[in-house]
């Protein structure tokens, strides 16, 4: 099994491939009423996304993506949420995960680094019809599961273009595409 996490504070988008099908869910959380509750916050997050995954396949190979440097709010927050919940899924066992940039998902699903989120959901749309995925969470969960499929030798995504292939190398590598 490959699974592919869009990691959220309030909404993590989480999609497994198994046997060249895959299926996707949302992880809700809402705030701890104190600012000290964020740790037990991004474990529940954890605890969710191996509940629901360890069940499909066992421990999967997984991807995330990356922090985005041009996020806003609570940064501090999100930063050590996404290392938290990595730190959590690899304390159980699970190796590190592949990991995926924001430009490298939208280039992924797109052809375009910069695309939007509409961009990204179309795209995703028209490639995986049978995939039901219920928002932009769901849908990056979807690309980062397809980037990882094709990193592992899974079959998933069929043929890719040229950009994806260099981005799957890239990622399997641990560094960045070329531009």
């Amino acid at each position: 099994m490959i699974l592919g996490v869009d990691f959220s504070l309030t909404a993590t988008g989480v999609c497994a491939i198994t046997n060249g099908e895959a299926e996707c869910i949302t992880v809700r959380s809402g705030p701890g009423s104190e600012w000290w509750m964020h740790p037990e916050r991004v474990g529940r997050i954890a605890d969710k996304v191996a509940e629901w995954a360890i069940p499909l396949g066992g421990v999967p190979a997984w991807t995330i993506e990356s922090p985005s440097f041009g996020s806003k709010g609570q940064l501090d927050k999100l930063y050590s949420g996404w290392w938290m919940l990595v730190d959590a899924l690899m304390g159980r066992g699970w190796e590190p995960p592949l990991r995926v940039t924001p430009s490298q998902l939208k280039k992924y699903a797109t052809g375009r680094g910069n695309a939007s989120k509409d961009e990204v959901l179309l795209a995703v749309a028209r490639r995986f019809p049978n995939v039901e995925t219920r928002n932009n969470n769901e849908t990056d969960a979807l690309v980062l599961a397809s980037i990882g499929a094709a990193a592992f030798g899974e079959p998933f995504a069929g043929e890719l273009t040229k950009y994806q292939q260099d981005i799957v190398d890239a990622v399997r590598a641990g560094g960045k595409d070329k531009k």
